[in-house]
């Protein structure tokens, strides 16, 4: 029965050791309010998590209640005593009126292993005049006039920059990552191989218009285009 007694006591020593030298997390603020916005708007807030514990903590998870929220934790493992920025950004694209969205922390602090945050606020119905920024990234695409200057200049298409092919190369580190690039001349004899090469090299969004500035007159004589002013 001794025996038992004290295996029951040394149990109950370790786990208090345990317990005392665990992580233990702290967010600075677990609501953020972030006023009234128009429908369509990017409500982006940074939430600091903190590990006021003796030992290490570890988040394990961390969800949210719909898939307008995006979250991002660079580091998960946290040593005693340091801090990082969980970083939410909130889509209200088709939200209306008073909004509560929830952000779920999960870690082994075996005191508080659930953490709940909240992004919350008044969404109001966008104008017929607006256009937000989702419809933007969603419809945006990059114009590439591949032609010389003195070309360009004569006649290109609304909206086209004007980057000779020989200098592609120096611009590739500029276009976006997920819109469309769409490269033309005057029939596709520069752009349809320039297109082609940056495919090879995983530029998988870069595309040639089919026929060129020709057939695009063809089919659609001067609309969208701008033509240099004659005397």
């Amino acid at each position: 029965m001794k025996k038992v007694m004290l295996a029951v006591l040394l149990g109950v020593i370790s786990l208090g050791v345990i317990g005392a030298a665990a992580g233990k997390i702290q967010v600075d603020n677990v609501a953020y309010a972030f006023g009234s916005v128009i429908a369509g708007t990017f409500v982006s807030h940074g939430f600091i998590v903190t590990n006021i514990g003796d030992s290490p903590l570890t988040v394990t998870s961390v969800r949210t209640s719909c898939g307008c929220t995006v979250v991002d934790l660079e580091k998960t493992v946290l040593a005693a005593g340091e801090s990082e920025v969980l970083r939410a950004d909130l889509s209200t694209n088709g939200c209306h009126g008073r909004i509560e969205k929830r952000i779920y922390v999960e870690s082994d602090d075996h005191t508080n292993a659930l953490v709940t945050l909240r992004l919350a606020g008044v969404v109001n119905p966008a104008q017929p005049y607006h256009m937000t920024i989702g419809d933007l990234e969603y419809m945006f695409y990059m114009l590439v006039d591949v032609r010389d200057a003195d070309a360009y200049a004569a006649a290109h298409l609304m909206g086209a920059m004007n980057i000779p092919v020989d200098q592609l190369s120096e611009w590739t580190d500029r276009f976006p990552k997920k819109a469309l690039v769409i490269l033309y001349d005057d029939d596709g004899a520069l752009s349809d191989p320039a297109a082609k090469a940056l495919n090879d090299e995983s530029f998988s969004n870069v595309k040639s218009l089919m026929g060129g500035l020709n057939e695009w007159m063809n089919l659609l004589g001067d609309e969208f285009i701008l033509r240099a002013k004659t005397e």
